[in-house]
């Protein structure tokens, strides 16, 4: 309960400092706007003149590149310190924050939202709710959708966390969380689009597939329960060993004054 209550003191700071200055702020979330508007008329340009796209019809297309969206924005939004940790590791500030009587992972994971995001995020999500007025989804497939956005931010946290880790190690986060961020440009499109081995290498290996493109399948009623199941396990999984690997890494850090 404590670490909740200084990570909603954090979000209270964050939201302030954007509120502070709003034309940096409108600046940001125009661009952001334009950007994800750009795409989307490109995905119209391709399926204007054409029923289907590699089996799906332009609504679920729109669909799947929404629901990449929702996730991708939502971890940027929540994550964002990340992009800060550096300059937090070379001018020794992190040991002030290992003194403190909180998790460290805490304050360098969550310690700094960007909610420039969440005027982005509210914009999406009102074009994904009007486009699912034609694919009429069940309750289930709501629910099912609802679980893999939890079981994406999971694994979203769980990469970020190994760029932290890394970051401890290495003082190296820039490069690694650019390299992440190139990465899941290549699922804005549903992973069935690439052949083997690379569908699976991105699916199962580095689990883009399973944060970005599950989500909407679900929402379609294209995954089964145990798939989505296991899913959600995996992402589990996949956090709780992140954590560890955070730990361990703690034991490693060498100070600035080191």
């Amino acid at each position: 309960m404590k670490e909740f209550k200084v990570i909603k003191i954090y979000f209270t700071n964050a939201l302030q400092q954007s509120l502070a200055s709003p034309i940096v702020f409108w600046m940001f979330f125009v661009s952001k706007l334009l950007r994800y508007g750009l795409f989307l008329f490109f995905i119209y340009l391709m399926t204007v003149q054409i029923k289907s796209l590699g089996g799906y019809t332009p609504t679920q297309m729109l669909v799947f590149y929404l629901c990449f969206n929702v996730v991708d924005t939502i971890g940027q939004m929540l994550f964002r310190e990340v992009y800060r940790f550096r300059p937090l590791i070379i001018s020794g500030g992190f040991d002030m924050v290992l003194v403190k009587p909180l998790s460290p992972l805490v304050r360098v994971l969550l310690g700094g939202p960007d909610f420039i995001d969440l005027g982005i995020l509210f914009v999406i999500l009102t074009i994904l709710i009007a486009s699912l007025f034609s694919l009429g989804p069940s309750l289930g497939m709501v629910v099912g959708f609802l679980i893999l956005i939890v079981n994406s931010l999971l694994i979203s946290a769980a990469f970020h966390i190994l760029v932290l880790t890394l970051g401890v190690l290495t003082t190296s986060v820039d490069h690694l969380i650019m390299v992440y961020r190139d990465m899941t440009s290549l699922v804005r499109v549903p992973v069935d689009f690439y052949t083997q081995p690379l569908r699976f290498l991105i699916t199962f290996i580095i689990p883009l597939g399973v944060m970005y493109t599950f989500p909407a399948k679900a929402l379609m009623g294209l995954l089964s329960v145990q798939t989505m199941a296991i899913s959600f396990i995996a992402g589990i999984i996949v956090l709780i060993a992140s954590v560890k690997i955070w730990n361990s890494s703690l034991k490693h850090y060498q100070s600035a004054s080191s």
